[in-house]
């Protein structure tokens, strides 16, 4: 599941072509992995660095 707060789909896409293509930089957004626990990836957005934050959970992550 792929969520977001910021943007439709559509947007989202738009985005994600501009960051292929080049002219946006996300160097400053922080992101933050969690491991496959959701409840604690979601009690972790109230610690976030303003609208800067992407957090994300993974199968991949480490608890």
């Amino acid at each position: 599941m792929i969520g977001s707060a910021w943007f439709t789909s559509g947007e989202g896409q738009a985005m994600a072509d501009m960051v292929a293509a080049g002219p946006l930089d996300l160097s400053p957004l922080e992101h933050v992995v969690h491991p496959p626990r959701v409840n604690e990836a979601i009690s972790g957005t109230a610690r976030r660095s303003g609208g800067f934050s992407n957090f994300f959970v993974s199968p991949l992550a480490t608890p």
